[in-house]
């Protein structure tokens, strides 16, 4: 009867050991669990305001250019109609300097010098008259001193009269010119900068990609720079998972491995893009030769576009021995 319990335990403990012996070996040992991971591009627009259209839904496949949606535009487009009347006022004013006076200035200036010359004349004649009698003694000294003061006072004016008229046919100094120039390129400028913040009202797609969620819909205030929504690119996915320190090595950037996925046969390649600087474990554990064993390195390896894989996915990964260095 010993020799009998003795027998069973001795077989108990030969069936445990194939058993956990068999366990070991039936999990391949180039086989890691992981799943999937997105690098959503999210769209947002540049200024506050509010949405009047959104274009594309939630699932919408898009294009690179292709309109996402459009803002509200009544202060952009008042900024605009503002710059442009300031571009006509400083064209106005630099026309102005560098033509010189109008036609109606000259002939007011011509009509001036006319008066002048006459009153010249006359202020001539005068002074002769008056200078005859002197000679006979007819007149003082002194009328003959204020005639010829006066002849020079007309004289005088028709001189400052003629340079007048020089100064409005010309142009205005150059400095000042130059400066009229400046101040007209500046104003086309804020011009340019006010159709831009316009033309950002409208928000494009930067990458092609599906829409993979709306944040704010037509009717809603965003902010500035605010996720209004995400796109998904079809090379933005990724698989993540961790392997042991002692694997570590078997993985460079760039190796190529295959991805598995439930109720498919076929895997998908990916290639090793991200090996984390720093091991992950728990519980903390000092870095004895046992403890090494519990050591895993986080590894990212990026898809090929049409994986059909989605974010989130459980997946295996397999080393297939393959590295593009």
């Amino acid at each position: 009867m010993k020799r009998g319990l003795a027998f069973l335990k001795y077989l108990a403990v030969c069936i445990a050991v194939i058993t956990l012996f068999a366990c070991e070996h039936s999990s391949p040992e180039n086989q890691f669990s992981g799943y999937i991971e997105a690098e959503y591009v999210y769209v947002s627009a540049l200024e506050s305001g509010w949405i009047t259209t959104n274009a594309v839904r939630e699932g919408d496949m898009v294009e690179e250019g292709q309109v996402l949606l459009t803002l509200d535009e009544t202060r952009q487009f008042i900024e605009l109609k503002a710059a442009k009347e300031q571009v006509e006022k400083a064209q106005a004013q630099y026309q102005d300097l560098v033509t010189g006076a109008r036609p109606d200035e000259i002939n007011r200036l011509n009509a001036q010098r006319k008066e002048a010359i006459a009153a010249r004349a006359l202020a001539g004649v005068e002074r002769r008259r008056l200078a005859a009698l002197r000679t006979k003694g007819a007149t003082a000294q002194s009328s003959v001193d204020q005639a010829i003061a006066e002849f020079n006072a007309a004289d005088a004016r028709v001189d400052s009269i003629d340079a007048e008229i020089r100064l409005a046919k010309s142009a205005s100094r150059e400095n000042t010119i130059v400066a009229a120039k400046a101040a007209l390129n500046i104003t086309k400028t804020a011009v340019d900068s006010a159709q831009w913040r316009l033309d950002q009202r409208t928000v494009y797609a930067r990458r092609a990609g599906r829409v993979e969620q709306v944040y704010f819909r037509q009717g809603e205030q965003v902010a500035a720079g605010a996720p209004i929504l995400a796109l998904l690119p079809d090379d933005a996915l990724k698989v993540r998972f961790f392997v042991p320190q002692s694997k570590l090595a078997n993985f460079p950037i760039g190796m190529t491995v295959s991805v598995k996925q439930d109720g498919v046969t076929e895997p998908v390649t990916a290639q090793v893009a991200y090996i984390a600087n720093g091991p992950e474990y728990t519980p903390p554990v000092i870095y004895s030769v046992a403890s090494r064993q519990k050591l895993v390195f986080l590894i990212e390896a990026a898809l090929k576009p049409g994986s059909a894989l989605r974010p989130g996915q459980p997946v295996d990964v397999l080393l297939t021995g393959m590295s593009n260095d």
